[in-house]
């Protein structure tokens, strides 16, 4: 019967083993700030993972707040736009009652009967030089009967049915109307030119004639001039005065005419007769 030997009896270096063990000791010395180093990077790693999800977050939540923001700025845009539409309207229907109030004040102190009418488009043939009223024979108007804004004098009626007129304006070069320089006592034939500007003719050289001088209606008529308006509507104002670049006896005198008419909208139509 044979018996296990100690371990030390084996062939195994006691030096080794001696080897070995102070291994151990070290690897367990050694391993203490190991442990040390890895919990402070894991609390490193930790801390850079939280505030990376906390910065998308933060990035997310800036992103919606910006989303929102310009969902809102657009909705504020687009009920500003309505109500500058809105006030738009409100301003052109407070003028319109304005030029209507005016037209009216001018009715009352005009002295003779008028009647008002209402610009309800322009002729096709002649954009520039006609308009067409809302009132004809029906209503009491007449061929020839002369028209007037509350700022001048717009022209006449040149033809006419049971319910509308046609106007020509004094802006038509075909259009005569017997004026005077009001200051200046001085009487011409005003012409179209422009629709802003018309020439007042047979005006000498040498008159005292200034820009600025009021040009109103002389209230003279002729054969060829009939029907007239009475004496002292506002026209226009001298815009510019100079010699004719021919040796013409007369001056050029251009007449800044008072009334837009471009934008006619409500008028005064009487007979002067």
């Amino acid at each position: 019967m044979s018996l296990k030997k100690p371990i030390f009896s084996l062939n195994v270096n006691p030096q080794t083993i001696l080897t070995l063990i102070v291994w151990l000791i070290v690897a367990w010395i050694l391993s203490r700030p190991l442990v040390g180093i890895g919990q402070g990077v894991y609390k490193l790693l930790g801390t850079v993972i939280s505030q990376t999800v906390q910065g998308l977050y933060e990035s997310k939540s800036s992103a919606e707040d910006l989303l929102k923001s310009k969902t809102l700025v657009k909705e504020q845009a687009n009920r500003i736009s309505l109500l500058e539409i809105k006030l738009n309207y409100l301003r052109n229907q407070i003028s319109e009652l304005e030029k209507l109030k005016q037209i009216l004040d001018l009715k009352k102190h005009l002295g003779y009967k008028a009647i008002s009418a209402t610009v309800i488009g322009r002729t096709a043939d002649n954009w520039h030089k006609q308009i067409i009223l809302d009132k004809g024979k029906t209503n009491g108007l007449k061929l020839g009967d002369a028209v007037l804004s509350e700022k001048g004098v717009i022209g006449q009626i040149v033809d006419i049915d049971k319910s509308t007129s046609i106007i020509q304006l004094i802006s038509d070069p075909a259009y005569k109307l017997g004026c005077k320089i009001l200051k200046r006592k001085l009487i011409g034939i005003l012409s179209g030119k422009t629709n802003s500007v018309g020439l007042l003719e047979f005006v000498p050289i040498g008159t005292d004639v200034k820009v600025g001088d009021v040009v109103v209606t002389s209230g003279i008529g002729s054969q060829a001039l009939l029907p007239t308006y009475p004496s002292g509507h506002i026209v226009g104002k001298i815009s510019k005065v100079s010699k004719k670049s021919s040796r013409a006896s007369d001056l050029y005198i251009e007449v800044k005419l008072a009334e837009d008419l471009n934008s006619l909208s409500e008028v005064l139509v009487f007979s002067p007769q």
